[in-house]
Order: structure tokens, then C-alpha cells, then sequence
């Protein structure tokens, strides 16, 4: 296939350029299938450790623990069916949206399908106060997933360095927040939200939104995070052209990308692709080795929907991928 190299600034606003070879699907689904998992840098105290009773690898089922707070939190967890006590696996940890839980998220992100994910331990947690995300009131879910982290190293055999989060909508935001955290971005190798809310504080109430020059916050632990990024271009819910919402401001999804690129010292070049016959734009920040270091799918026409060829919980219309093999081969590329 083609690459074309277009300004960032550009192409995620929708310039027109050139137009690239169609992929055929046949193409996409090889293109994005899983591969041969890393050998794991590091081991956890967990390493040794007996599977909880009652449980066995291949399984998902719910666990508990207690947070510093004293609140009893819960998570959904599915061990892969190769997970053995003795060899350190990787872990996704996927955050529901609002009002959703663990279940809902296992179904919709297809973590737990081995088909697209063999090798890593799938952990869905499950929020608590209204069921979603929180990081400046309520809960503190950000110091929560640190303590979760923590208590997976301690009770499975997981490499540290191979920890990734995802999310969608609340949780695709969420996933942001934990990538922009001093901490958090240091224990957690890598990033991809989904239809996420990226909600900036405005100074005043007199203020207004500009989705497209809205200070982004954000300080994270170390200089090269990766992030991949998916939106639909009719999502309705979070807006790509962003736009005020609960008295934030959402910025364009352009805007908080080629922020990311600029955070990790990539440029505002991207290579971009044209997939599907132009249905779905691929915009890759960075070169060499960092190529694809930030990484956004732009879905056209599609809502507020997680990407799943033959739909899902979100929607019974599909689309032209799945995201979940996607995902797990831009993870396989990174650790810290």
C-alpha cells in the first residue's frame, strides 16, 4: 500500500489530498491480525503464585480488593487459556462507559476473545458513584488503578512493563486522563481510547468553549507516551469538532491528537492512509521506529459506537474493522 505524507494540522482537519489505493478487506483483517507476543522483560511477585480456587485459565470470572480509601472494589478478569503461574503475561486493563459495567465492557471490547487477544490477561474494573470514571470528584479512579496494578502483580504473573489500558467513552476519557498522569503514564506502556470525552476545565463560567484551541491538561511521567486514538465522524455523544458538554469543554478529537504528537516530540507531519475505499482515514505521527507512536482512526460516518465488523452492544450495524486485534497489535509495539 501507498503512504502518502501529509501536514497533521491538515489531514485531521479534513483537507482534501490525495487519494491512496483502497486496502481490501482481505488486506485490513491480515494487516491487523495479532502476532507472536513479546518475550517478557520483567516478572511480578505474583510469578509462582497458585490461580485463585475455583478458577482456571480461560475463565473470566469476578474478583474483589480493597482500595487505600477502604472502598471494596470490584473487577471482571479473564485469564488466557495459555496463562501459566511461571511466565509472565502482559495485561489490558479496559474501562466501561458510563453507566455501564465489567460484562458489558468483556463483550463489547472482545479482550477476552482469544481469537484477537491470546496472550494477555484481561482485566475490566468496575467504576463505582454513579458508575463512571472519576478523577477530580468522587472516587479517585486514577490512585485506584495504580492500587489495581499493584494487586495484579501481586497475585498473577504479569510482566510490569506490558500493562495497557483502553476505554470507551468515559472510559475511552478516562484512559486519556491515565495516559496524561504523572504516575499512572509511567506504570501503564501504552493507550488506546475509543469515542473518548476528553473534558477540559474552563477558567470561568463566563468563559467559552473553543473546541479548537481549549488548553488540553496534561503532565505525564515520561516523554513518549503512545496513543491510539479511534472516532467516528457522526458520533453525536462526543462530538469529533468537540464543543461544550456537563460545563466542559471538549476539544476537537484533531485538536487532542496533534497535542499528544507535539507532548511527544513528534511533529505536526503524520503519514496518512486511506483504508476501506476512504472510509476510514489512518493518521500516523512520528518516523523510523516512532512511526505510528500517536495513531488515530477516523471513521466516517460512524456514532458513538466501538469498531466491530459484525456489531455489538453498542449497535447492531457494523463497520469495516474490528478494534480489538487493532489494538492489541499497536500494544505489542510498546512497553516501558
Amino acid at each position: 500500500m501507498k503512504l502518502t505524507l501529509q501536514l497533521g494540522l491538515l489531514a485531521l482537519l479534513g483537507t482534501t489530498t490525495t487519494a491512496l489505493p483502497a486496502q481490501s478487506q482481505s488486506q485490513s483483517s491480515a494487516s491487523t491480525s495479532p502476532s507472536a507476543a513479546p518475550q517478557p522483560k520483567t516478572t511480578s511477585p505474583g510469578c509462582g503464585k497458585h490461580i485463585p480456587p475455583g478458577h482456571s485459565p480461560g475463565d473470566s470470572y469476578r474478583a474483589n480488593m480493597i482500595s487505600d480509601d477502604g472502598r471494596n472494589r470490584s473487577y471482571l478478569i479473564h485469564l488466557p487459556s495459555n496463562y501459566t503461574t511461571h511466565r509472565p503475561a502482559p495485561v489490558v486493563i479496559a474501562f466501561h462507559g458510563r453507566g455501564k459495567d465489567p460484562e458489558y465492557m468483556e463483550e463489547l471490547s472482545q479482550f477476552s476473545n482469544e481469537d484477537f487477544n491470546p496472550d494477555a490477561i484481561a482485566v475490566y474494573p468496575q467504576a463505582i458513584v454513579d458508575d463512571y470514571w472519576h478523577v477530580t470528584s468522587g472516587p479517585n479512579d486514577i490512585s485506584f488503578t495504580l492500587q489495581l496494578i499493584t494487586h495484579l502483580e501481586k497475585n498473577y504473573c504479569i510482566d510490569p512493563t506490558r500493562v495497557y489500558a483502553s476505554g470507551k467513552s468515559n472510559g475511552g476519557g478516562f484512559t486519556n486522563d491515565l495516559a496524561c498522569d504523572p504516575v499512572a503514564s509511567t506504570r501503564i506502556a501504552a493507550f488506546a481510547p475509543v469515542s473518548g470525552g476528553y473534558y477540559q476545565n474552563l477558567t470561568s463560567s463566563e468563559d467559552e468553549c473553543d473546541p479548537s484551541s481549549v488548553e488540553i491538561q496534561c503532565s505525564p511521567g515520561r516523554s513518549r507516551v503512545p496513543i491510539l486514538e479511534f472516532h467516528g465522524t457522526a458520533d453525536t455523544t462526543i462530538p469529533y469538532a468537540g464543543g461544550a458538554r456537563h460545563g466542559f469543554c471538549l476539544p476537537t478529537v484533531s485538536r487532542a491528537l496533534r497535542q499528544w504528537a507535539d507532548r511527544d516530540g513528534l511533529g505536526t507531519s503524520n503519514k496518512t492512509e486511506e483504508l476501506w475505499g476512504g472510509h476510514v482515514q489512518k493518521y500516523e505521527f512520528g518516523s523510523g521506529e516512532l512511526q505510528g507512536l500517536v495513531t488515530h482512526y477516523r471513521i466516517d460516518g460512524w456514532k458513538h459506537v466501538w469498531p466491530s465488523k459484525h456489531g455489538n452492544y453498542d449497535s447492531s450495524k457494523g463497520t469495516y474493522f474490528d478494534a480489538a486485534p487493532v489494538i492489541m497489535k499497536f500494544f505489542k509495539r510498546w512497553s516501558l
